[in-house]
């Protein structure tokens, strides 16, 4: 295939109605071919997709391309930093002659140094936006999930989330939710059997169990008031670019537990919130 044939592929292959953004440039045998953009239409960015490759080929770049343009085009974005080296998007770049001859080899892409607006979010000690939700919020479906309880310990869950719904008793941390599980267990012993019946001492003491293993981990300092809000996540600042929210986990990689917990509360938001778009 020549450099002509291949610039007219790639051409026709990124040509498509509505507006999309621009990832790059093709390259032919190892060398970058100007003005032949790799582009991704708007319309698509609610698929799936992986950036994959080994260590210092560029997937932070590309994150960081994608999150850019994406803010240009007022959408915002949330991007989870493991290792701590996505804030520069909030500073503008330094231009150097690699970077000028890279953009001369892209074509009809100029390069401006600019910094995008950025939130800097945290579930832990991080600096930033502490993200909290309450217990109540999360219901005893999804919380049984997070500890991993079984059908028996899961139907104990949903009496003491029934309780404290009848007494108007908000679960706002996990303090509250141990306090109302040790007070079912004992001094309320009688009144819950004559409503619900006996609560197994076994199940129980492995519900208490799990609790505090999500507390090992952080979770106490996730679960709590005021919780957030996922319109908070669709910011545009005053020249319409969509903000990149980052949201710093280099301090919890050792902590599953309180990543997916976030995960499973920020998605259910979302489902039960956000329009329906396809």
């Amino acid at each position: 295939m020549s450099v002509e044939k291949f610039k007219t592929q790639i051409n026709e292959g990124y040509t498509f109605k509505g507006d999309y953004i621009t990832l790059g440039t093709g390259i032919f045998d190892n060398q970058a071919v100007t003005d032949t953009h790799v582009k991704i239409p708007l319309k698509t960015l609610n698929r799936h997709g992986l950036i994959a490759g080994a260590t210092g080929t560029g997937k932070t770049k590309t994150l960081q391309v994608i999150a850019e343009q994406m803010s240009l085009k007022g959408i915002p974005t949330l991007l989870m930093d493991i290792k701590g080296d996505l804030s520069g998007i909030a500073a503008p770049g330094t231009v150097n002659d690699f970077i000028t001859k890279r953009h001369e080899q892209i074509g009809n892409l100029p390069y401006q140094a600019s910094a995008f607006p950025v939130e800097l979010l945290s579930l832990s000690g991080q600096n930033g936006v502490k993200l909290r939700a309450t217990v109540s919020e999360f219901g005893p479906v999804l919380l049984s999930k997070i500890l991993q309880l079984n059908d028996v310990q899961s139907g104990i869950m949903s009496i003491v989330f029934m309780y404290c719904d009848s007494e108007k008793m908000p679960l706002i941390d996990l303090k509250d939710l141990k306090k109302v599980v040790q007070y079912l267990a004992n001094e309320g012993k009688e009144e819950i059997e004559k409503e619900y019946g006996a609560l197994a001492s076994s199940s129980v003491s492995a519900i208490m169990r799990n609790i505090l293993t999500l507390e090992q981990q952080g979770a106490d300092t996730f679960f709590g008031e005021t919780s957030f809000d996922p319109q908070d996540l669709l910011k545009k600042d005053s020249q319409g670019r969509g903000f990149i929210n980052i949201l710093r986990l280099t301090d919890i990689q050792d902590k599953p537990q309180l990543f997916s917990t976030f995960m499973l509360s920020l998605l259910a938001e979302v489902y039960s919130t956000f329009p329906e778009q396809g």
